[in-house]
Protein backbone atom coordinates (compact mmCIF):
# COMPACT_ATOMS: atom_id res chain seq x y z
CA UNK A 1 0.00 0.00 0.00
CA UNK A 2 1.40 3.30 -1.19
CA UNK A 3 2.17 5.59 1.78
CA UNK A 4 0.02 8.59 -0.15
CA UNK A 5 -2.92 6.34 0.41
CA UNK A 6 -2.05 5.48 3.74
CA UNK A 7 -1.26 9.03 5.05
CA UNK A 8 -5.39 10.02 3.05
CA UNK A 9 -7.01 7.27 4.37
CA UNK A 10 -6.00 7.98 7.88
CA UNK A 11 -6.70 11.63 7.67
CA UNK A 12 -9.90 10.67 6.01
CA UNK A 13 -11.05 7.94 9.03
CA UNK A 14 -10.08 10.68 11.60
CA UNK A 15 -12.03 12.91 10.38
CA UNK A 16 -15.26 10.81 9.42
CA UNK A 17 -14.99 9.22 12.92
CA UNK A 18 -14.29 12.96 14.98
CA UNK A 19 -17.38 14.34 12.48
CA UNK A 20 -19.67 11.61 13.42
CA UNK A 21 -18.48 11.89 16.76
CA UNK A 22 -18.72 15.76 16.98
CA UNK A 23 -22.74 15.38 15.42
CA UNK A 24 -23.71 12.45 17.39
CA UNK A 25 -22.70 14.77 20.44
CA UNK A 26 -24.58 17.95 19.33
CA UNK A 27 -27.61 16.24 18.35
CA UNK A 28 -27.75 14.67 22.08
CA UNK A 29 -27.51 18.17 23.50
CA UNK A 30 -29.82 20.04 21.03
CA UNK A 31 -32.13 16.97 22.09
CA UNK A 32 -32.01 16.98 25.89
CA UNK A 33 -32.47 20.64 25.40
CA UNK A 34 -35.34 20.20 23.61
CA UNK A 35 -36.77 17.75 26.15
CA UNK A 36 -35.90 20.14 29.38
CA UNK A 37 -37.83 22.76 27.24
CA UNK A 38 -40.98 20.74 26.96
CA UNK A 39 -40.42 19.23 30.30
CA UNK A 40 -40.39 22.61 31.66
CA UNK A 41 -43.27 23.88 29.58
CA UNK A 42 -45.27 20.73 30.75
CA UNK A 43 -44.64 21.79 34.38
CA UNK A 44 -45.40 25.59 34.08
CA UNK A 45 -48.68 24.31 32.39
CA UNK A 46 -49.04 21.88 35.76
CA UNK A 47 -49.07 24.85 37.96
CA UNK A 48 -50.98 26.67 35.79
CA UNK A 49 -54.04 24.41 35.51
CA UNK A 50 -54.04 23.61 38.94
CA UNK A 51 -54.26 26.63 40.22
CA UNK A 52 -57.16 27.19 37.34
CA UNK A 53 -59.17 24.30 38.57
CA UNK A 54 -59.13 24.55 42.06
CA UNK A 55 -59.92 28.72 41.73
CA UNK A 56 -63.09 27.37 39.12
CA UNK A 57 -64.02 24.32 41.91
CA UNK A 58 -64.01 26.96 44.85
CA UNK A 59 -65.86 29.50 43.54
CA UNK A 60 -68.89 27.37 42.58
CA UNK A 61 -69.10 26.34 46.03
CA UNK A 62 -70.12 23.17 46.18
CA UNK A 63 -70.91 20.57 48.82
CA UNK A 64 -68.64 17.65 47.28
CA UNK A 65 -65.85 19.15 45.09
CA UNK A 66 -65.92 15.87 43.20
CA UNK A 67 -69.45 16.24 41.84
CA UNK A 68 -68.11 19.98 41.18
CA UNK A 69 -65.51 18.18 39.24
CA UNK A 70 -67.72 16.32 37.07
CA UNK A 71 -70.15 19.72 36.50
CA UNK A 72 -67.47 22.00 35.62
CA UNK A 73 -65.21 19.02 33.22
CA UNK A 74 -66.56 20.70 29.94
CA UNK A 75 -65.92 23.88 31.22
CA UNK A 76 -62.24 23.44 32.37
CA UNK A 77 -61.05 21.37 29.34
CA UNK A 78 -62.23 24.44 26.83
CA UNK A 79 -60.93 26.85 29.45
CA UNK A 80 -57.76 24.89 29.43
CA UNK A 81 -57.24 23.92 25.88
CA UNK A 82 -57.89 27.06 24.52
CA UNK A 83 -55.40 28.97 26.96
CA UNK A 84 -52.57 26.43 26.93
CA UNK A 85 -53.12 25.14 22.91
CA UNK A 86 -53.71 21.59 24.27
CA UNK A 87 -55.82 18.96 24.49
CA UNK A 88 -56.81 16.74 27.32
CA UNK A 89 -59.03 14.71 29.43
CA UNK A 90 -60.49 15.15 33.22
CA UNK A 91 -61.08 11.65 35.15
CA UNK A 92 -62.36 10.90 38.74
CA UNK A 93 -59.99 9.75 41.05
CA UNK A 94 -60.60 5.92 39.83
CA UNK A 95 -59.60 7.21 35.67
CA UNK A 96 -63.43 7.35 35.08
CA UNK A 97 -63.57 9.98 32.28
CA UNK A 98 -65.95 12.48 32.64
CA UNK A 99 -64.65 15.11 29.49
CA UNK A 100 -62.15 14.83 26.77
CA UNK A 101 -61.31 16.73 23.82
CA UNK A 102 -58.63 14.17 22.90
CA UNK A 103 -59.18 12.42 19.68
CA UNK A 104 -58.74 8.89 21.16
CA UNK A 105 -57.81 7.67 24.08
CA UNK A 106 -54.29 7.17 25.03
CA UNK A 107 -53.67 3.67 27.29
CA UNK A 108 -50.45 5.42 28.56
CA UNK A 109 -53.12 7.31 30.60
CA UNK A 110 -54.72 4.73 32.42
CA UNK A 111 -51.47 2.98 33.37
CA UNK A 112 -50.47 5.67 35.24
CA UNK A 113 -53.60 5.96 37.28
CA UNK A 114 -52.03 4.09 40.14
CA UNK A 115 -49.49 6.41 40.18
CA UNK A 116 -51.22 9.59 40.22
CA UNK A 117 -53.40 7.97 43.02
CA UNK A 118 -50.47 8.12 45.15
CA UNK A 119 -49.69 11.97 44.49
CA UNK A 120 -46.93 11.48 41.35
CA UNK A 121 -46.65 13.54 38.65
CA UNK A 122 -46.17 12.44 35.86
CA UNK A 123 -44.37 14.04 32.39
CA UNK A 124 -43.76 11.70 28.99
CA UNK A 125 -42.68 12.81 25.66
CA UNK A 126 -43.29 11.09 22.43
CA UNK A 127 -41.57 10.97 19.07
CA UNK A 128 -44.53 9.88 16.24
CA UNK A 129 -43.53 10.40 12.50
CA UNK A 130 -41.37 13.08 12.63
CA UNK A 131 -44.44 14.82 15.40
CA UNK A 132 -43.09 15.38 19.34
CA UNK A 133 -45.97 15.04 21.87
CA UNK A 134 -45.78 16.15 25.56
CA UNK A 135 -47.82 14.85 27.65
CA UNK A 136 -48.99 15.27 31.06
CA UNK A 137 -50.66 13.81 33.58
CA UNK A 138 -51.28 14.62 37.61
CA UNK A 139 -53.94 14.39 40.07
CA UNK A 140 -56.16 17.16 41.36
CA UNK A 141 -56.18 17.57 44.74
CA UNK A 142 -58.65 19.96 46.53
CA UNK A 143 -58.26 20.45 50.51
CA UNK A 144 -55.57 17.65 50.58
CA UNK A 145 -58.16 15.38 48.88
CA UNK A 146 -57.30 13.66 45.44
CA UNK A 147 -60.55 14.37 43.53
CA UNK A 148 -59.31 13.66 40.35
CA UNK A 149 -56.84 13.17 36.99
CA UNK A 150 -55.89 15.26 34.29
CA UNK A 151 -54.37 13.83 31.79
CA UNK A 152 -53.07 16.78 29.16
CA UNK A 153 -51.08 16.45 25.27
CA UNK A 154 -49.69 19.28 23.98
CA UNK A 155 -48.02 19.44 20.35
CA UNK A 156 -44.28 20.39 20.91
CA UNK A 157 -43.82 19.09 16.92
CA UNK A 158 -42.55 22.97 16.14
CA UNK A 159 -39.71 22.01 18.80
CA UNK A 160 -39.18 18.97 16.65
CA UNK A 161 -39.03 20.69 13.71
CA UNK A 162 -36.54 23.61 14.90
CA UNK A 163 -34.27 20.27 16.11
CA UNK A 164 -34.43 18.63 13.06
CA UNK A 165 -33.58 21.72 11.11
CA UNK A 166 -30.24 22.70 13.55
CA UNK A 167 -29.39 19.08 12.85
CA UNK A 168 -29.29 18.98 9.61
CA UNK A 169 -27.44 22.25 8.82
CA UNK A 170 -25.11 20.87 11.73
CA UNK A 171 -24.49 17.73 9.42
CA UNK A 172 -24.06 19.91 6.28
CA UNK A 173 -21.42 22.19 7.87
CA UNK A 174 -19.98 18.77 9.27
CA UNK A 175 -19.37 17.55 5.98
CA UNK A 176 -18.31 20.78 4.13
CA UNK A 177 -15.65 20.89 6.81
CA UNK A 178 -14.81 17.64 6.20
CA UNK A 179 -14.57 17.68 3.20
CA UNK A 180 -12.75 21.01 3.03
CA UNK A 181 -10.53 19.27 5.69
CA UNK A 182 -9.67 16.36 3.58
CA UNK A 183 -8.86 18.27 0.49
CA UNK A 184 -6.11 20.57 2.51
CA UNK A 185 -5.14 17.21 3.97
CA UNK A 186 -4.87 15.52 0.81
CA UNK A 187 -2.54 18.95 -0.92
CA UNK A 188 -0.40 18.75 2.44
CA UNK A 189 0.07 14.95 2.40
CA UNK A 190 0.75 14.98 -1.50
CA UNK A 191 3.02 17.63 -1.68
CA UNK A 192 5.06 15.86 1.42
CA UNK A 193 4.54 12.30 -0.25
CA UNK A 194 4.85 13.57 -3.73
CA UNK A 195 8.81 14.21 -3.62
CA UNK A 196 8.96 10.91 -1.66
CA UNK A 197 7.48 9.74 -4.64
CA UNK A 198 10.05 10.99 -7.16
CA UNK A 199 12.86 10.10 -4.68
CA UNK A 200 11.74 6.62 -4.73
CA UNK A 201 11.56 6.50 -8.78
CA UNK A 202 15.12 8.35 -9.31
CA UNK A 203 16.59 5.62 -6.92
CA UNK A 204 15.05 3.03 -9.27
CA UNK A 205 16.38 4.03 -12.39
CA UNK A 206 19.89 4.53 -10.47
CA UNK A 207 19.80 1.19 -9.53
CA UNK A 208 19.47 0.39 -12.99
CA UNK A 209 22.63 2.20 -14.27
CA UNK A 210 20.40 5.42 -15.56
CA UNK A 211 21.92 8.07 -14.19
CA UNK A 212 20.56 10.64 -16.49
CA UNK A 213 17.61 11.55 -14.37
CA UNK A 214 16.25 15.26 -12.88
CA UNK A 215 14.45 15.39 -9.95
CA UNK A 216 11.84 18.22 -9.59
CA UNK A 217 12.13 18.85 -6.28
CA UNK A 218 12.51 22.46 -4.69
CA UNK A 219 15.92 21.91 -2.83
CA UNK A 220 16.35 25.30 -1.91
CA UNK A 221 14.19 24.90 1.16
CA UNK A 222 15.61 23.44 4.63
CA UNK A 223 13.07 21.29 5.23
CA UNK A 224 13.28 17.23 5.37
CA UNK A 225 12.60 16.25 2.25
CA UNK A 226 14.46 19.49 0.79
CA UNK A 227 17.61 18.43 2.91
CA UNK A 228 17.26 14.48 1.63
CA UNK A 229 16.87 15.62 -2.52
CA UNK A 230 20.39 18.05 -2.15
CA UNK A 231 21.96 14.77 -0.47
CA UNK A 232 20.37 12.59 -2.98
CA UNK A 233 21.50 14.35 -5.84
CA UNK A 234 25.28 14.56 -4.19
CA UNK A 235 25.08 10.97 -3.85
CA UNK A 236 23.70 10.42 -7.28
CA UNK A 237 26.52 13.01 -8.64
CA UNK A 238 29.75 11.27 -6.69
CA UNK A 239 28.08 7.32 -8.13
CA UNK A 240 28.07 8.36 -11.40
CA UNK A 241 31.87 10.09 -11.03
CA UNK A 242 32.91 6.48 -9.36
CA UNK A 243 31.02 4.33 -11.92
CA UNK A 244 33.09 6.27 -14.93
CA UNK A 245 35.92 5.71 -12.91
CA UNK A 246 35.74 2.19 -12.94
CA UNK A 247 34.30 2.22 -16.01
CA UNK A 248 37.58 4.10 -17.34
CA UNK A 249 39.82 1.52 -15.26
CA UNK A 250 38.28 -1.36 -16.79
CA UNK A 251 38.44 0.06 -20.57
CA UNK A 252 42.41 0.63 -19.61
CA UNK A 253 42.71 -3.18 -18.19
CA UNK A 254 40.40 -4.56 -21.27
CA UNK A 255 43.14 -2.57 -23.60
CA UNK A 256 46.04 -4.07 -21.43
CA UNK A 257 44.84 -7.28 -22.13
CA UNK A 258 43.98 -6.84 -25.77
CA UNK A 259 46.72 -5.93 -26.45
CA UNK A 260 49.08 -8.15 -24.58
CA UNK A 261 46.93 -10.93 -26.34
CA UNK A 262 47.74 -9.29 -29.66
CA UNK A 263 51.25 -9.09 -29.00
CA UNK A 264 51.60 -12.57 -28.03
CA UNK A 265 49.43 -13.74 -31.06
CA UNK A 266 51.95 -11.74 -33.35
CA UNK A 267 54.84 -13.21 -31.30
CA UNK A 268 54.01 -16.98 -32.08
CA UNK A 269 53.53 -16.41 -35.74
CA UNK A 270 56.51 -13.87 -36.34
CA UNK A 271 58.48 -16.74 -34.40
CA UNK A 272 56.39 -19.75 -36.13
CA UNK A 273 58.27 -18.34 -39.76
CA UNK A 274 61.59 -18.98 -39.11
CA UNK A 275 61.46 -21.73 -37.53
CA UNK A 276 59.27 -23.47 -39.77
CA UNK A 277 62.34 -22.75 -42.25
CA UNK A 278 65.17 -23.96 -39.60
CA UNK A 279 63.07 -27.22 -38.63
CA UNK A 280 62.65 -28.61 -41.87
CA UNK A 281 66.04 -27.67 -43.64
CA UNK A 282 67.61 -29.34 -40.06
CA UNK A 283 65.70 -32.60 -40.70
CA UNK A 284 66.33 -32.64 -44.12
CA UNK A 285 70.27 -32.29 -43.43
CA UNK A 286 70.07 -34.67 -39.89
CA UNK A 287 68.35 -37.35 -41.73
CA UNK A 288 70.50 -37.27 -44.97
CA UNK A 289 67.52 -36.78 -47.37
CA UNK A 290 69.20 -34.99 -49.93
CA UNK A 291 73.07 -36.21 -50.76
CA UNK A 292 73.57 -33.14 -53.46
CA UNK A 293 76.17 -30.96 -51.86
CA UNK A 294 74.82 -27.69 -53.41
CA UNK A 295 71.68 -27.84 -51.86
CA UNK A 296 73.06 -28.90 -48.13
CA UNK A 297 75.08 -25.46 -48.80
CA UNK A 298 71.71 -23.63 -49.80
CA UNK A 299 69.93 -25.46 -46.97
CA UNK A 300 72.45 -24.20 -44.18
CA UNK A 301 72.63 -21.34 -45.66
CA UNK A 302 69.06 -20.50 -45.29
CA UNK A 303 69.29 -22.10 -41.48
CA UNK A 304 71.61 -18.68 -41.05
CA UNK A 305 69.44 -16.57 -42.64
CA UNK A 306 66.55 -17.36 -40.86
CA UNK A 307 68.17 -17.97 -37.64
CA UNK A 308 70.01 -14.27 -38.10
CA UNK A 309 66.03 -13.71 -38.87
CA UNK A 310 65.12 -15.24 -35.52
CA UNK A 311 67.73 -13.64 -33.59
CA UNK A 312 66.38 -9.92 -35.23
CA UNK A 313 62.83 -10.83 -33.93
CA UNK A 314 63.65 -11.92 -30.42
CA UNK A 315 65.73 -8.39 -30.22
CA UNK A 316 62.76 -6.84 -31.46
CA UNK A 317 60.68 -8.55 -28.88
CA UNK A 318 62.87 -7.56 -26.00
CA UNK A 319 62.63 -4.06 -27.15
CA UNK A 320 58.98 -3.89 -27.53
CA UNK A 321 58.40 -5.46 -23.87
CA UNK A 322 61.21 -2.15 -22.46
CA UNK A 323 58.39 -0.02 -24.53
CA UNK A 324 61.57 1.20 -26.86
CA UNK A 325 59.90 -0.28 -30.11
CA UNK A 326 57.46 -2.55 -32.21
CA UNK A 327 57.03 -4.85 -34.96
CA UNK A 328 56.58 -2.89 -37.92
CA UNK A 329 56.42 -4.52 -41.40
CA UNK A 330 56.85 -2.16 -44.72
CA UNK A 331 54.76 -2.73 -48.00
CA UNK A 332 56.78 -3.32 -50.76
CA UNK A 333 56.61 -4.06 -54.22
CA UNK A 334 57.63 -7.69 -55.37
CA UNK A 335 57.16 -10.95 -57.19
CA UNK A 336 55.14 -12.60 -55.12
CA UNK A 337 56.00 -16.11 -56.99
CA UNK A 338 59.15 -16.04 -55.20
CA UNK A 339 57.45 -16.23 -51.60
CA UNK A 340 55.42 -18.78 -52.29
CA UNK A 341 58.10 -20.95 -54.22
CA UNK A 342 60.47 -19.93 -51.18
CA UNK A 343 57.29 -21.02 -48.79
CA UNK A 344 56.85 -24.23 -50.77
CA UNK A 345 60.52 -25.16 -51.24
CA UNK A 346 60.71 -24.46 -47.15
CA UNK A 347 57.58 -26.91 -46.02
CA UNK A 348 58.56 -29.08 -48.65
CA UNK A 349 60.60 -31.37 -46.64
CA UNK A 350 57.79 -32.14 -43.92
CA UNK A 351 55.55 -32.89 -46.89
CA UNK A 352 57.78 -35.43 -48.03
CA UNK A 353 57.74 -37.12 -43.95
CA UNK A 354 53.92 -37.50 -44.65
CA UNK A 355 54.17 -39.10 -47.94
CA UNK A 356 52.67 -35.73 -49.41
CA UNK A 357 53.61 -34.50 -52.58
CA UNK A 358 53.17 -30.74 -53.41
CA UNK A 359 52.32 -29.32 -56.65
CA UNK A 360 52.66 -25.94 -57.72
CA UNK A 361 51.55 -23.61 -61.18
CA UNK A 362 52.52 -19.93 -59.76
CA UNK A 363 52.19 -17.10 -61.90
CA UNK A 364 54.25 -14.37 -61.70
CA UNK A 365 53.41 -10.99 -60.34
CA UNK A 366 54.68 -7.35 -59.28
CA UNK A 367 51.94 -7.49 -55.87
CA UNK A 368 52.48 -4.67 -53.14
CA UNK A 369 52.79 -6.50 -49.99
CA UNK A 370 54.15 -7.13 -46.67
CA UNK A 371 56.85 -9.96 -47.29
CA UNK A 372 57.27 -11.10 -43.57
CA UNK A 373 52.75 -11.33 -43.08
CA UNK A 374 51.53 -13.03 -46.57
CA UNK A 375 54.81 -15.64 -45.90
CA UNK A 376 53.02 -16.15 -42.97
CA UNK A 377 50.06 -16.78 -44.04
CA UNK A 378 51.58 -18.84 -46.54
CA UNK A 379 53.30 -21.01 -44.27
CA UNK A 380 49.82 -21.27 -41.98
CA UNK A 381 47.78 -22.58 -44.64
CA UNK A 382 50.57 -24.46 -46.58
CA UNK A 383 51.28 -26.31 -42.93
CA UNK A 384 47.56 -27.18 -42.35
CA UNK A 385 47.42 -28.50 -45.62
CA UNK A 386 50.39 -31.11 -45.05
CA UNK A 387 48.80 -31.59 -41.39
CA UNK A 388 45.50 -32.65 -42.31
CA UNK A 389 45.69 -34.16 -45.82
CA UNK A 390 45.00 -38.15 -46.32
CA UNK A 391 48.53 -40.24 -46.67
CA UNK A 392 49.89 -40.11 -50.03
CA UNK A 393 47.79 -37.38 -51.45
CA UNK A 394 48.63 -34.38 -53.39
CA UNK A 395 48.41 -30.83 -52.19
CA UNK A 396 47.83 -28.30 -55.31
CA UNK A 397 49.32 -25.03 -55.13
CA UNK A 398 48.52 -22.41 -58.40
CA UNK A 399 48.32 -18.79 -58.95
CA UNK A 400 46.56 -16.40 -61.44
CA UNK A 401 44.90 -13.01 -62.17
CA UNK A 402 41.64 -12.41 -62.48
CA UNK A 403 39.61 -8.48 -62.19
CA UNK A 404 43.20 -6.56 -61.23
CA UNK A 405 43.14 -9.56 -58.62
CA UNK A 406 45.90 -12.08 -57.79
CA UNK A 407 44.57 -15.02 -56.37
CA UNK A 408 46.40 -18.14 -54.77
CA UNK A 409 44.63 -21.38 -54.56
CA UNK A 410 45.91 -24.62 -52.46
CA UNK A 411 44.19 -27.48 -52.57
CA UNK A 412 44.17 -30.96 -50.34
CA UNK A 413 42.24 -33.94 -49.94
CA UNK A 414 41.43 -35.03 -46.10
CA UNK A 415 39.71 -37.91 -44.96
CA UNK A 416 36.81 -35.95 -43.35
CA UNK A 417 35.93 -32.57 -44.15
CA UNK A 418 35.96 -29.96 -41.18
CA UNK A 419 32.63 -30.27 -38.63
CA UNK A 420 30.22 -27.92 -39.24
CA UNK A 421 30.72 -26.59 -35.72
CA UNK A 422 34.43 -25.37 -36.72
CA UNK A 423 33.86 -24.13 -39.87
CA UNK A 424 31.06 -21.97 -39.40
CA UNK A 425 33.28 -20.11 -36.72
CA UNK A 426 37.00 -21.24 -38.78
CA UNK A 427 38.31 -17.40 -38.61
CA UNK A 428 37.09 -16.62 -35.35
CA UNK A 429 39.89 -16.59 -32.44
CA UNK A 430 40.33 -19.54 -30.99
CA UNK A 431 38.68 -22.09 -33.50
CA UNK A 432 40.32 -25.12 -33.39
CA UNK A 433 38.52 -29.15 -33.77
CA UNK A 434 39.12 -31.69 -30.86
CA UNK A 435 40.90 -33.79 -32.96
CA UNK A 436 44.61 -35.14 -32.16
CA UNK A 437 46.45 -33.09 -34.85
CA UNK A 438 44.97 -29.85 -32.84
CA UNK A 439 46.44 -30.72 -29.65
CA UNK A 440 49.05 -28.25 -29.64
CA UNK A 441 47.09 -25.12 -31.76
CA UNK A 442 46.38 -22.38 -30.31
CA UNK A 443 42.84 -21.45 -32.48
CA UNK A 444 44.85 -18.62 -34.04
CA UNK A 445 46.73 -19.17 -36.88
CA UNK A 446 43.42 -18.74 -39.58
CA UNK A 447 41.93 -15.54 -37.50
CA UNK A 448 45.22 -13.86 -37.63
CA UNK A 449 45.48 -15.13 -41.66
CA UNK A 450 42.09 -13.27 -42.24
CA UNK A 451 43.56 -9.92 -40.22
CA UNK A 452 46.50 -10.11 -42.91
CA UNK A 453 45.03 -10.27 -45.56
CA UNK A 454 42.41 -7.98 -44.96
CA UNK A 455 44.91 -5.41 -44.13
CA UNK A 456 45.91 -5.76 -47.44
CA UNK A 457 43.04 -5.37 -49.07
CA UNK A 458 42.15 -8.83 -49.65
CA UNK A 459 39.99 -11.64 -48.89
CA UNK A 460 40.32 -15.01 -47.92
CA UNK A 461 38.04 -18.38 -48.22
CA UNK A 462 37.99 -21.63 -47.79
CA UNK A 463 35.95 -24.47 -49.58
CA UNK A 464 34.45 -27.33 -47.04
CA UNK A 465 34.34 -30.99 -48.01
CA UNK A 466 36.97 -34.33 -48.96
CA UNK A 467 38.51 -31.82 -50.91
CA UNK A 468 39.41 -28.70 -49.15
CA UNK A 469 40.26 -25.45 -51.14
CA UNK A 470 41.64 -22.48 -49.17
CA UNK A 471 42.03 -19.10 -51.85
CA UNK A 472 43.88 -16.10 -50.79
CA UNK A 473 43.40 -12.97 -52.82
CA UNK A 474 45.42 -10.01 -52.94
CA UNK A 475 44.23 -6.44 -55.05
CA UNK A 476 46.63 -5.37 -57.97
CA UNK A 477 45.45 -1.99 -58.65
CA UNK A 478 45.21 0.80 -55.77
CA UNK A 479 48.14 -0.80 -54.05
CA UNK A 480 49.50 2.60 -53.66
CA UNK A 481 46.90 2.94 -51.23
CA UNK A 482 48.81 0.54 -48.84
CA UNK A 483 51.91 1.60 -47.10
Amino acid sequence: MKIKFKFTLIITLTIVLLGISLNISVRKILKDNMESTVTSSLKEIMKSTRESVKYTLSVRNYLYKDKALSQESKYLIEYISINYDSNLQICDIDGNVLASNLEKANPEFAENIPDIKSGKTIVDIKYNNNNLIGMLSYPIIINESYIGIINLTKDYTYLYSDYMKATSILTLIEISLIIFIFAISYRLTNKIVSPIEKLTSASKKLSEGNYDINIDINAKKNDEISILSREFINMKSKIQEQILDIEKEKEKVEKLALSRKIFFDTVTHELKTPLTSIIGYSEMILENVVDDEEFKYRAIDRIHSESERLNTLVLEIIKISKGLSSIKDTYEDIDISEIINQTISDLSIKAEKYNLKINSNILKEIVRFKANKIKEVLINVLDNAIKYSSKDSIITISSYTSDDKYTIEITNFVEKPIPEDVYNHIFEPFTKSNSSNDEYSTGLGLYLCNEIIKDHNGSISIVNGNEIKVKLTLPLENNSNLS
